[in-house]
């Protein structure tokens, strides 16, 4: 069984999602999203083998994983990137100009 962990922060900008994912491929990484719901999923397939004179012995491990985050604001889904490094995956999701809101400057008369 594989378990994750994921952090979600705002900037700004953007919506940045990390996700723990220890001992997996990034091949076996798949990020989705739809409207609002960030969707990662993974699995991990591991196979050890050991011989020696007196004993064979193989160990296979799979785990599959899914976590979906409901993000607080709009994205603009064709500019997310999401970057691997050492069991850590972090995805920005860029907001949308919308999203970022605006600034109304106050006049004094």
């Amino acid at each position: 069984m594989t378990t994750t962990e994921s952090f979600v922060s705002e900037t700004k900008d953007a919506v940045i999602v990390k996700a723990e994912v220890p001992g997996i491929d990034p091949k076996d990484i798949h990020i989705s999203l739809q409207e609002q719901l960030l969707t990662i999923k993974g699995e991990k397939q591991e196979e050890r083998e050991e011989k020696e004179q007196h004993f064979y012995r193989m160990e296979r491990t799979y785990g599959a994983f899914t976590r979906s985050v409901r993000l607080p604001v709009t994205v603009d889904g064709s500019k997310v990137t999401a970057t691997f490094k050492n069991g850590l995956l972090t995805v920005t999701l860029p907001k949308t100009t919308a999203a970022k809101g605006t600034t109304i400057p106050i006049k004094a008369g």
